[in-house]
């Protein structure tokens, strides 16, 4: 995955930045590449900062969710700029990690995509204060995880009795 973003500093100068996703992950910055590092095992999440010319150039990414935020302000979506480890409780990072190994644990490579999936909304809607959601979103995590489980089981089993 490539994306690419372009500014122009106070003084009148471009300059662009390049987010690569693939065997590792990169920022390059005016032809300057930074090797990134996600604070996550389980899911792609990178809080990146570099200054250019006085501005204060942050690289987000949940997931495959990626924007650049500058002097505070994501380019992309035009919202402010929120931290991601000082908004994201310690419990919502327990419950990715619940996810992934549940996941794995009851439904193979399938429950840890699911998990994946899910741990970048519960990242999400942390980051945007609604813990209720991240709430739902896990209890709706569970059904869908109990569901192929219990689905893998009875069909494993009618398999084996043939």
């Amino acid at each position: 995955m490539k994306k690419s973003w372009s500014f122009t500093d106070t003084y009148g100068k471009e300059h662009s930045i390049v987010y690569k996703a693939g065997f590792g992950l990169k920022l390059i910055v005016d032809g300057t590449a930074y090797k990134l590092k996600s604070q996550n095992w389980f899911i792609n999440v990178i809080d990146y900062s570099i200054e250019i010319a006085g501005s204060d150039i942050r690289l987000v990414a949940i997931g495959t969710k990626v924007d650049v935020a500058i002097n505070g302000v994501y380019i992309g979506s035009g919202k402010p700029y929120v931290p991601i480890q000082a908004n994201t409780p310690a419990w919502v990072w327990v419950l990715v990690g619940v996810s992934a190994i549940v996941g794995l644990l009851l439904n193979a490579a399938l429950g840890v995509v699911i998990a994946i999936c899910f741990g970048t909304f519960y990242i999400n809607f942390a980051v945007s204060r609604k813990n209720k959601m991240v709430i739902a979103c896990f209890l709706a995590w569970a059904v869908i995880q109990a569901i192929l489980g219990y689905w893998a089981f009875t069909l494993s089993a009618a398999i084996n009795y043939m």
